[in-house]
């Protein structure tokens, strides 16, 4: 809804496409962000995210509203990828993945379990640091409250000791519009729920408070968990806010039952008959202020480009050449800086494989000590040539797979889990570093400084993809007939023992050096995709500022009617959007 003064979201994107089409490319970041705003705006799809710390039943409160025991629970942590559950006539579900164009579906008419197949790809236990590369899941479900195009998000737990979760629940929220934030009483709200609250409520217009779990407490431990749980919000919400006591439990007990006292006593009907007066109220204002923020946000980070290339073609020449050099003057810090994350990197690498290398030296003494007593036992034991050679094929062809596929599982996730934290690292150094560029910029042409309400994400490390085929080949190259014509009975059985014990050890030693040769060459080729990444990312924002310097150094030389209509055309370019962002914000007085 749009007041007489008030313009609509649509028209100031459509404003601000149109004031940036004759600016030029170099001196402004483009129009992407805008497109993408655009399209999501038409999509008109409401997102509600379920947040909070790891095992405050996120997920359980979900299969309550529901009323399906649908998503994957455990007491371990669970959830590891965003799953975002939207309106359809049936049960279905797609899986999708980062590098794979064509998603795993499910449908509830082929039989299974919804929750079965989810474990598969959503869980910690099935999908291990996303071992699987799984970008989203969407669920379609026919549940009533999913209707006038409302999507809930199960996200993963804050505060876990899987960091990449903690990260995916801050990378989801520019996603979504609106929050229902659940806490426990063991424990209380940690400093941790605080620090992502504010993140929530800097990015979200509406959030929803709840106390699950309240079915372990009695009532005055009810009365005084929900006090304390005020308490600890006021400073983040203006006024003491509301906050609904709720057993998800007992709530997805009530609704698999079909018992209505229990579905009110657990609290769950009255956080229902909420929401469903939220979405008939307030969903459509909260959905436009959502997105206003956004796009405020990015007219902000426009501006400043355009401001600071306005300020370079205003200056007098001899001071711009002055603040140019005074910009290059801090260049060889940056690139000593540059230069030194990139040798730890190199560093970080080469201790990541060298850790590497002592696992899997580890595991090749390990394999030796499972596997090579199994074919001594047969060689012992089996005195026809014959009948040994078919032995121990078959004891070797069944311990590899025993041995190896965990194997090759615990030392991928171990690996993977400490390039992730050392690229996260890398990640934050270098946001510092571009950083300091934008603002060193601002600074010197007295431009106000605008820091991003989101950050660049940088892709994490991924795993080798390796043949799970194993060396299991032919063990008697000559052949049993050739060598009873050519060899006596005892001197073909020892050659045969010589043999097998050789070959043995020679296909422990090839899947050893193929899980070797694998994890190497995905260590190697995610650190090195991901430098370049970084790398690029800093040399765009130095690239582009230098850009609009030379650009107002070039105009210098021109005739001055040309450096006035530039300058005139960003000055009327930047007023656009200067009310275009007045207009966000005059919208968040009036919704």
């Amino acid at each position: 809804m749009t007041s007489a003064g008030n313009i609509a979201l649509d028209a100031i994107i459509d404003r601000t496409l149109a004031a940036l089409a004759p600016i030029d490319p170099q001196q402004q970041p483009g129009d992407a962000p805008f497109l993408a705003l655009r399209a999501r705006q038409k999509e008109g799809s409401f997102r509600l995210a379920v947040l909070g710390q790891f095992k405050r039943g996120k997920s359980t409160f979900l299969n309550a509203l529901l009323g399906e025991d649908l998503l994957p629970t455990d007491i371990l942590p669970v959830t590891a990828i965003p799953t975002f559950i939207q309106s359809a006539e049936s049960v279905t579900a797609s899986v999708f993945f980062v590098h794979q164009e064509a998603p795993v579906t499910f449908e509830q008419e082929q039989g299974g379990r919804l929750g079965e197949f989810l474990q598969t790809y959503v869980t910690e236990a099935g999908n291990p640091d996303n071992h699987r590369q799984v970008e989203r899941v969407e669920i379609g479900h026919p549940a009533a409250i999913l209707k006038q195009g409302v999507v809930l998000v199960d996200t993963p737990g804050i505060g876990s000791t899987f960091r990449h979760n903690t990260e995916v629940a801050y990378q989801i929220l520019p996603h979504c519009d609106a929050a229902l934030f659940l806490v426990s009483p063991d424990p209380p709200i940690t400093e941790a729920e605080i620090t992502y609250l504010r993140e929530v409520r800097e990015l979200l217009p509406r959030t929803f408070f709840l106390l699950n779990k309240v079915d372990f407490l009695n009532e005055k431990e009810k009365v005084v968990s929900l006090t304390f749980l005020a308490d600890q919000l006021k400073p983040l919400c203006d006024g003491t806010p509301q906050v609904l006591p709720v057993s998800a439990r007992n709530g997805l007990a009530a609704r698999l039952e079909q018992d209505k006292d229990l579905w009110k006593s657990s609290g769950m009907y009255q956080v229902e008959q909420n929401l469903i007066d939220f979405f008939a109220r307030e969903k459509q204002q909260t959905l436009e202020l959502s997105l206003r923020r956004r796009l405020k946000d990015q007219l902000n980070t426009q501006i400043m480009h355009l401001q600071l290339a306005l300020e370079a073609l205003r200056l007098p020449e001899a001071d711009l050449k002055n603040r140019i050099d005074q910009f290059q003057e801090i260049m060889p810090v940056i690139e000593r800086e540059k230069q030194a994350s990139a040798d730890v990197l190199v560093g970080d690498l080469k201790r990541i494989v060298a850790a590497l290398t002592q696992q899997i030296e580890s595991l090749r003494a390990a394999a030796k000590h499972q596997i090579m007593p199994k074919v001594e036992g047969v060689i012992e034991s089996v005195a026809d040539t014959e009948e040994l050679e078919r032995q121990v094929r078959t004891i070797v062809a069944a311990q590899l797979p025993v041995f190896f596929t965990p194997a090759l599982r615990q030392v991928d996730d171990a690996t993977r889990r400490k390039a992730t934290d050392i690229l996260s690292l890398h990640q934050k150094r270098c946001e510092q570093l571009i950083g300091r560029v934008r603002k060193t910029a601002a600074e010197l042409f007295n431009v106000p400084y605008h820091a991003p309400l989101v950050e660049q994400v940088y892709a994490h490390f991924e795993p080798p993809q390796w043949s799970q085929e194993l060396f299991v080949s032919d063990m008697d190259p000559l052949g049993q007939k050739i060598s009873r014509k050519l060899m006596t009975k005892r001197f073909r059985h020892r050659r045969t023992v010589q043999r097998l014990r050789e070959q043995t050890q020679k296909l422990l030693n090839e899947n050893i050096e193929q899980m070797n040769w694998a994890l190497r060459r995905g260590l190697d080729e995610s650190f090195r995709r991901y430098g370049f990444e970084l790398d690029e990312q800093l040399d765009k924002v130095i690239g582009a500022t230098r850009a609009a310097m030379d650009i107002a150094l070039q105009k210098k030389t021109t005739r001055h009617q040309q450096i006035e209509e530039q300058m005139a055309l960003l000055e009327c370019t930047i007023t656009e959007l200067q009310n275009l962002a007045q207009q966000c914000r005059v919208a968040e007085d009036l919704i």
